[in-house]
């Protein structure tokens, strides 16, 4: 009976074994129906003992021969064809059950119930050849696997089909190991009997060549940086230039990991965790180098680098935390660990080193995106210093050198301070963005550090362009071209980049701010232009303004048609330099000055008039009417203009009632109006809302007409103060906004007269301490003028 077993095992050994896992099976139950044929045929042992010897004689005969020496040169066979690596999985697959076969055998001769007198030489003996040929055919398979792992990067790119066939081949022997472990859990778990034939480990070999083959690649990734970098040695660039290879070397590497994670890792099972080994390989070897570059973690050699470099090493930064957080979302919570691996290759596998330490992979990758983030926040205060600096420095020589003057076709004015500027502006944001992901924190700040600083320039330089009229007139138009730019340039930026709801907030602040100061600058400037339109009209007109002429022989209002026809000439050349839409900001400041004009005119001469006894007119009927007339035709020229501007109509209502307030006060004074003088001395402080500008003021209007009454109104003004502080105190606003681009010098009434009282030499009928209090405040409202009239005193 034993020899009809053993002979059964002999022909099954003979026979090429098939791939179906069902023959393996069968294969244990015929091994266990021998361990029960041996158990019951105890008594004769000396029959099995003489049995056992002929199967040991026999062995060498065994065909198991010519099964494992089929399957070496179907190994062999397969080498260099297009078929390699499914020959490997396939010899695998019959290999295995040929391990399995000797093991079970192995397990069944030596396990049964004659195993306490059985002689275990005699079964060694037996099997120790076939042994000998099937694990040695398992060392060449796993070679031929570890060579084909040693290129799987390539094998997964080019031949998926051929990678997914070799871990095939290595997971077999895995799953074979497994099985024959638990079935032999299940059948004896309180079994005394040991197997010294392990399967061929693979596994493990596998994994550990893996491991080895993805660091070799990132080494020799840089080996050829650093080869070259040497060759270059001597020249003046190597530095930068080995920098910049290394970062580019760095980048590759970090690509690869999203096509290990969506092309390679596929190929594998799961539980290989490829796409960890990559990344763990990576972030080692590419932030070793990086820190070298740098000086160490610190950043000892950041100042050393261009603004480029550090632009490019801020992005690779952002590149790789982005990609390792996506691949491990778990790391992006991880923001200490208790490990560095400055110097040493982490350690992934765990005991058996058959299986991945994710733990230890995670924890590797999370210190080196912590340590690599502190160096993107060194690298980015030092870019960011830089961007400054380099920002500084080119405003400061565009705004600091004289700019090209340009003429459209249709006259318009122009510099090429907008072209300047934004040139710089935009090649600098053009950079930034293309080296910098979408989202980069640091983009945003360089964009509004860009702007902000472009904004501070524009503020402390824009003053220097409004020399003359025609200055004025390109200023304005420059300055809603920059407007108009940057408005562009920032779209363009926005439309291009993914920023965060906050993020996108803070650029369109800081970008409104900037398009706010141009805006405001370009009408600005189109109102100053009536400074140069008034400067002529100063000498020829002001200085014969209520003079005696005008008084007694200009009786068709002489002067102010002369006004009006200035004012004209120069809108005819405002419309010729500028944008309609600035042309209506000039004539609306022409209009407040012309009324300013009128009425400073009028009191310069009221300083000038120095009899407290007669009026300053010889007659102060004929000057009252002179001065109606005056005011005609300088409104009627400015009510002409609203068909075409139609917004100067609420202009003149205002503008105008100062005029008409001061022009019936003097009636009221000279006699000739029975008005109350309490109620226009109510609409002047409306309108200057200051009691000491409005005392002086009233009092200059009594002297030209009523120099005895003078007194008198000023006790008046001074009795009605709490009523005036009331309907109009003083305006607190008022010394911020002379430093604000509302604020037009020269046309406001209260701004004109602190400028003339402050230089007054005319004794009023008040204290001198009251006057000296009055001018302190407004010395510290009207710094500008104060100046002025310090300089002249």
């Amino acid at each position: 009976m034993i020899q009809r077993d053993v002979s059964i095992l002999n022909a099954r050994l003979n026979d090429e074994v098939a791939s179906s896992g069902l023959e393996v099976q069968e294969l244990m139950n015929a091994a266990s129906a021998t361990k029960a044929t041996l158990a019951a045929e105890e008594a004769d042992y000396v029959h099995f003992r003489r049995t056992a010897a002929d199967a040991s004689t026999s062995s060498n005969s065994l065909a198991i021969f010519p099964v494992h020496q089929r399957l070496r040169d179907n190994l062999h066979s397969g080498k260099w064809t297009a078929e390699e690596w499914s020959t490997i999985r396939n010899v695998s697959i019959e290999h295995i059950k040929l391990e399995v076969m000797l093991v079970e055998a192995k397990n069944s001769i030596k396990g049964g119930l004659l195993s306490h007198n059985f002689n275990d030489a005699v079964v060694d003996s037996f099997l120790d050849s076939h042994v000998q040929n099937v694990w040695e055919l398992g060392d060449e398979i796993r070679m031929r696997i570890i060579s084909g792992v040693g290129s799987a990067f390539d094998l997964s790119m080019n031949n998926p089909a051929g990678m997914v066939a070799l871990v095939e081949a290595v997971e077999v022997y895995e799953r074979a190991a497994e099985t024959f472990k638990k079935k032999k859990e299940e059948q004896s778990a309180d079994s005394t009997e040991s197997t010294r034939l392990n399967f061929t480990n693979m596994r493990a070999a596998a994994l550990e060549q893996l491991y080895q083959d993805f660091e070799m690649r990132g080494v020799e990734m840089f080996r050829g940086v650093h080869e070259n970098a040497a060759d270059l040695a001597e020249e003046e660039d190597a530095a930068n230039t080995q920098f910049t290879a290394v970062l580019k070397a760095a980048t590759e590497l970090v690509t690869e990991i999203d096509i290990v994670k969506h092309q390679m890792s596929p190929c594998f099972a799961p539980h290989w965790h490829v796409e960890a080994l990559w990344s763990s390989c990576v972030a080692h070897v590419c932030s070793n180098h990086i820190v070298q570059q740098i000086g160490g973690p610190d950043g000892q050699n950041l100042p050393e680098l261009t603004i480029t470099q550090l632009l490019e090493l801020v992005a690779w930064v952002e590149y790789f935390r982005e990609t390792i957080e996506e691949t491990f979302p778990e790391v992006a919570s991880m923001r200490d660990t208790k490990k560095t691996y400055f110097e040493e290759r982490p350690e992934l596998f765990a005991g058996d080193k058959k299986t991945v330490n994710m733990q230890n992979a995670t924890e590797s990758l999370a210190w080196v995106n912590n340590m690599l983030w502190e160096v993107h926040r060194l690298a980015q205060e030092e870019f960011l210093v830089r961007t400054r600096s380099q920002t500084d420095e080119w405003l400061d020589k565009v705004y600091g050198s004289e700019s090209v003057k340009n003429q459209s076709s249709e006259g318009k004015l122009t510099t090429s301070l907008c072209e300047d500027v934004f040139s710089f502006s935009s090649v600098q944001l053009r950079t930034i963005r293309e080296r910098l992901s979408k989202k980069s924190d640091a983009l945003i700040l360089a964009v509004c550090i860009i702007l902000s600083h472009m904004r501070s320039k524009q503020v402390h330089a824009r003053d220097n362009f409004l020399q003359d009229l025609e200055t004025c007139c390109a200023a304005s138009n420059d300055f809603t071209r920059m407007s108009e730019k940057c408005e562009d340039m920032i779209s363009e930026l926005m439309s291009q980049c993914e920023f965060s709801e906050d993020m996108t907030f803070t650029v369109e602040a800081t970008s409104d701010e900037l398009m706010g100061v141009y805006s405001s600058d370009a009408v600005y400037s189109a109102r100053s232009v009536h400074i140069y339109v008034f400067d002529p009209i100063e000498e020829e007109i002001g200085i014969r303004l209520f003079e005696e002429a005008w008084e007694e022989t200009m009786v068709d209002n002489d002067l102010a048609i002369s006004l009006v026809r200035t004012l004209e000439d120069f809108h005819e050349d405002l419309e010729h330099y500028m944008d309609d839409f600035m042309v209506v900001k000039s004539m609306m400041s022409l209009m407040s000055a012309t009324i300013i004009f009128y009425a400073k005119c009028l009191l310069q001469r009221a300083e000038k008039h120095r009899n407290n006894k007669r009026p300053f007119f010889g007659d102060v009927k004929k000057a009252l009417d002179r001065m109606t007339g005056d005011i005609k035709v300088m409104r009627d020229y400015f009510e002409g203009l609203v068909p075409q501007m139609p917004s100067l109509k609420k202009n003149i209502e205002k503008d105008f009632e100062i005029l008409a307030t001061i022009h019936e006060l003097m009636s009221v004074a000279a006699g000739f109006s029975v008005s109350d003088a309490e109620d226009f001395i109510l609409v002047l402080q409306k309108r200057v809302r200051d009691v000491g500008i409005t005392k002086h003021i009233v009092g200059d209007l009594w002297h030209l007409v009523a120099p005895t009454e003078e007194r008198y109104v000023w006790e008046l003004v001074e009795s009605m103060e709490e009523q005036l502080m009331a309907i109009a105190p003083v305006d607190d606003a008022l010394a911020l906004e002379v430093n604000d681009r509302s604020y037009v010098k020269g046309l406001r009434l209260d701004e004109m007269a602190v400028k003339l009282y402050v230089k007054s030499r005319r004794n009023r009928p008040i204290k001198a301490t009251a006057v000296e209090s009055i001018v302190k405040n407004w010395r510290t409202t009207w710094s500008a003028g104060a100046e002025e009239g310090n300089d002249e005193e």
